[in-house]
């Protein structure tokens, strides 16, 4: 059916235009408690949808969100010269087809316009993380650095918590238990979730803190920089990625890789992935996510395999 068509089938819907109503969603979403990061990311994703329907001669109201337009926008991203990764693309759909619930939700619709569209599928990927002997070398990078004390903390408390990078920036120092060995984290869709620390984070924590002028209080950011104010995301992404340059590793590093690095050990340490959910703040309905780590962790199944192989204990 051509977009025509379906306008004439729903001609009350012709009155909403299409950039209003998202305008109207992004306060839904700020109302229901999504973060900044999350809300922006739909804003740019839907505004790029909005731009190509104009492109396309639509008239871009609530009865131009059809399952053929957003074909025909995914066929144009796929034809830049640069195509999308499968991810991209997903996120992409995932963006349309939620507003599309909403939206059904918002006006009465009898069913979400664009449920016909498949999300498009995401080859598995192997989790890259860092070695035992990169994170030695990171760690010790970190103690050496310009600001050892607040670099080896911060380090050792991605590595050791598989925290986000926005909940690590987000920190308090009233947040941080160093007697309980734990840490109250506030993650995606403000859900407040408990993280154990371990002993040595906790040293390392322990003489950050004491270390710091003016002595922070409570409130304080729990990782400042020299004039005390928080490290931002972006600041802490750049602390990392000059310590990895100190510490020679060639590899890509990023706070991203350190949680993966973290889900990694804690699986190959013994950790169950039920406990691992929890403590990276996973959905209960996404264990999927999780499990990956389980499924891709494919440098350590052969080496379990050389210990374990059957023909090859054979005297």
């Amino acid at each position: 059916m051509n977009p025509a068509a379906a306008s004439a089938l729903v001609p009350s819907l012709d009155g909403y235009r299409l950039l209003s109503v998202v305008e109207e969603y992004l306060v839904a979403l700020r109302v229901a408690g999504r973060s900044p990061r999350t809300i922006e990311w739909y804003r740019a994703n839907l505004a790029e949808f909005i731009r190509f329907l104009e492109r396309d001669g639509s008239v871009t109201s609530v009865a131009d969100l059809q399952p053929a337009a957003v074909r025909r926008w995914l066929l144009a991203l796929n034809a830049r010269p640069t195509p999308l990764a499968p991810s991209s693309l997903a996120g992409r759909v995932r963006t349309i087809k939620a507003f599309g619930t909403w939206l059904a939700a918002e006006l009465d619709m009898p069913a979400n316009p664009v449920r016909a569209v498949p999300i498009p599928r995401v080859p598995d990927q192997l989790v890259p993380s860092l070695r035992d002997h990169e994170i030695g070398r990171l760690i010790q990078a970190a103690a050496e650095s310009r600001h050892p004390q607040r670099d080896l903390a911060l380090v050792l408390m991605m590595i050791d918590t598989g925290i986000r990078l926005s909940e690590l920036a987000a920190l308090r120092v009233g947040d941080v238990d160093l007697i309980e060995g734990r840490c109250r984290v506030m993650g995606k869709g403000s859900r407040e979730r408990v993280v154990p620390i371990g002993r040595r984070t906790r040293k390392a924590l322990r003489a950050w803190t004491s270390f710091r002028r003016p002595v922070p209080v409570a409130s304080s950011p729990l990782f400042a920089g020299p004039q005390g104010s928080s490290l931002s995301p972006r600041g802490v992404h750049q602390l990392v990625r000059r310590v990895a340059r100190r510490a020679g590793i060639e590899t890509r590093c990023s706070p991203h890789i350190l949680r993966h690095t973290f889900a990694r050990a804690f699986l190959t340490n013994g950790g169950d992935v039920f406990s691992l959910q929890r403590i990276l703040g996973h959905s209960p309905r996404s264990i999927q996510v999780t499990r990956r780590y389980v499924d891709l962790l494919d440098d350590d199944l052969r080496a379990v395999h050389r210990q374990a192989s059957p023909v090859d204990r054979l005297q």
